[in-house]
């Protein structure tokens, strides 16, 4: 039986993640969100932060409880390693002891048959001869109650053995009970990483729309900033000449181009503020903009 490989689903990716491996994770997500404060400010990371703080300290409750689970896996297959080895030495032991029994036994009963048999001639020898059949025949039958007492030892030994049979059962449910654990938190372990790259995925569109949105709005501030510039020339000119320059359409065509614009402009700042946590100080400010500019 292996016991220097940890237990765990083959099929998941992370069946070797660690503590080590969740703080290295941690401490890279939070340079790359060092980097997106520096370029965005903080409000862009505000809502996504906790997400991922609660996810990577879920993450490493779990690289704990699979860390603890594999040590404790580890040691129990080593003790049914233990009661194995010594549940066979036992199973040894008994069939030796069983098999010398029955062959001392065997030899036993032949001496007392051969006792027997060749004290019917010899009725009549001394009383020497017949005390030292007599001793032989009580040394026989101490043999065989000693033999009947190595059996009952056998009895008992076998007994132990199935005990340590049934401890080995015990120990064969648990690690069970403690795989399908495991694998449990593989399962969750790797559902908490898709979620981890779905909030990645979601930090990263959140950032591309605000710098699309940023730059929409420098190019139609640069366009408004034109826009008043040409308007000023314009009144400078006709306030120079008596004579306009540009027909009423025009200047017309040209203010609700400039009236336009600045829709536009307003319309792109609330939209990059509702990308962002803002006050309702500055929402009741926009929504005052907006009215002003409709009259």
């Amino acid at each position: 039986m292996a016991t220097t490989q940890r237990v765990s689903s083959p099929q998941s990716p992370s069946r070797h993640i660690t503590v080590v491996d969740v703080y290295d994770l941690a401490a890279s997500i939070g340079k790359d969100f060092e980097k997106i404060i520096e370029l965005h400010g903080n409000d862009c990371v505000r809502t996504i932060m906790p997400k991922v703080i609660s996810a990577l300290e879920t993450l490493e409750s779990l690289a704990n409880n699979n860390e603890r689970e594999n040590e404790e896996i580890l040691t129990l297959q080593k003790t049914v390693e233990r009661l194995e080895h010594e549940k066979q030495a036992r199973h040894l032991q008994t069939a030796k002891f069983e098999e010398e029994l029955d062959q001392v036994e065997e030899t036993y009963k032949k001496d007392i048959n051969d006792t027997t048999v060749s004290s019917l001639p010899s009725a009549a020898e001394s009383p020497t001869a017949a005390a030292m059949r007599e001793e032989e025949i009580r040394l026989m039958f101490e043999l065989k109650e000693m033999s009947h007492k190595q059996k009952e030892e056998i009895k008992a030994l076998q007994h132990d053995v199935e005990q340590y049979a049934c401890e080995v059962e015990n120990l064969q449910n648990s690690i069970e009970k403690l795989i399908r654990q495991n694998e449990e938190l593989l399962r969750k372990n790797t559902s908490l990483q898709k979620q981890g790259r779905m909030i990645v995925e979601e930090k990263m569109e959140i950032i591309r729309r605000l710098e699309k949105t940023e730059e929409a709005n420098i190019q139609l501030r640069r366009l408004l900033s034109d826009t008043d510039r040409v308007c000023k020339d314009l009144q400078q000119a006709n306030q120079a000449d008596d004579e306009p320059r540009f027909t009423l359409a025009e200047l017309r065509e040209v203010l609700q181009e400039k009236n336009v614009l600045k829709g536009r402009v307003m319309e792109l700042e609330e939209e990059l503020e509702n990308l962002r946590p803002w006050s309702k100080r500055s929402r009741a400010r926009r929504f005052a903009q907006r009215r002003a500019f409709k009259r």
